[in-house]
């Protein structure tokens, strides 16, 4: 499963090009632009549209996670920035011993995944999104995701796909940055739960689990 959500790179891409054939259909018709002269027109319309469409992506990218625009993630409703790799341990309500546990977050200001990993199964996110208190001062990564067993798993559950969610409170004033919550799944015969803990390691992006 993924998410179904909308195509924010085609839909400003179909805009741009919309708004060109809208604004030479209206030089033509009221007379403003000979027709011979519309490819010269558009040009110069064109030198305002590339640096918007070029400021957008670079905002997407880039910007959105400078001091700068995180001094005014408030006032903006930017999100803060868990980009990279975080590691820690997965404590099972079961009372089995704590086992190492890994995320690892891609992020942009429009997008979210989370890829987990465990010794027991890897994970993605299908659903990602960050929730904050009613002061908007404490943030809350929540993900849905489906993962699957390790097939050198040796019982009855090898191979098996399930679902669980996770939510994790961001402590981002520690010293490393913290991500401290709980998750549960749909893992049969017997749901499986727990808490999690996790310290922001770096920006890198291994794909693994180490």
């Amino acid at each position: 499963m993924k998410a179904y959500k909308l195509n924010i790179k085609t839909i400003v891409v179909i805009v741009g090009i919309l708004s060109l054939v809208i604004y030479s259909l209206v030089l033509v018709i009221f007379h403003i632009a000979k027709t011979e002269d519309l490819g010269e027109t558009l040009l110069h319309y064109g030198y305002i549209i590339a640096p918007v469409s070029i400021l957008w992506v670079m905002l997407d990218r880039y910007l959105w996670h400078t001091r700068l625009f995180q001094v005014l993630r408030k006032s903006l409703n930017i999100p803060p920035d868990l980009r990279g790799r975080w590691e820690g341990k997965l404590e099972n309500s079961d009372g089995s011993p704590a086992q190492k546990f890994v995320i690892e977050v891609r992020q942009t200001l429009t997008s979210l995944k989370v890829h987990s990993y465990s010794a027991i199964s890897p994970s993605l996110s299908i659903l990602c999104e960050i929730a904050t208190d009613t002061h908007e001062e404490n943030f809350t990564l929540c993900f849905l995701w489906e993962g699957q067993t390790h097939t050198d798993i040796k019982d009855m559950h090898q191979g098996i796909r399930f679902q669980g969610y996770t939510m994790l409170n961001l402590l981002e004033h520690e010293k490393p940055r913290m991500l401290k919550g709980s998750y549960f799944t749909n893992f049969k015969p017997n749901q499986t739960k727990g808490g999690i803990e996790l310290a922001w390691v770096s920006k890198e992006i291994k794909g693994k689990f180490e």
